[in-house]
């Protein structure tokens, strides 16, 4: 995975979850898949680990359980579905499957992965910051994490 190839994309659609903008949102989706299906399955492949990433550093480097990963989903449904359009349900298939050992793309449609992973990953990044830090600082520590990974793979 080319991390900086795909970064200010997934980024802009993460910025639009930040927002809670759904034209701007749907807008970032449109300029994604308008770029290839290597470049969204990039996109899409980034915001999957990122979700990842933030889950295990809200639990302390664990994966979370299905209890834990059900009340994410929840919580997210009621702060973000007005706006997304993403159910509860869509949340937890996707952080089961992003933190398990199915793909998430042999669990879900391709646009439920566009929408729900980008607005999911925004809410994460945004949500549960570590003190003293604004989103895009966090989404910036996570993708270098993520760098490093994948570096030593």
């Amino acid at each position: 995975m080319e991390i900086d190839a795909v970064e200010p994309a997934v980024r802009a659609a993460f910025e639009a979850s930040v927002e809670e903008d759904p034209d701007r949102f749907h807008e970032a989706i449109e300029d994604i898949l308008d770029r290839g299906d290597d470049f969204t399955i990039e996109a899409f492949q980034l915001a999957i680990n990122v979700t990842a990433i933030v889950l295990q550093d809200m639990h302390d480097g664990e994966v979370p359980g299905a209890q834990e990963i059900s009340d994410l989903a929840e919580d997210f449904a009621e702060t973000q579905e007005d706006w997304s359009e993403v159910s509860a349900d869509l949340a937890r298939t996707y952080m089961a499957s992003a933190m398990g050992e199915e793909a998430v793309l042999d669990v879900m449609s391709p646009g439920d992965v566009a929408v729900t992973g980008f607005a999911l990953g925004g809410w994460l990044v945004s949500a549960f910051l570590p003190e003293d830090k604004d989103w895009s600082t966090y989404l910036d520590e996570v993708l270098k994490a993520l760098e490093a990974a994948l570096a030593e793979e």
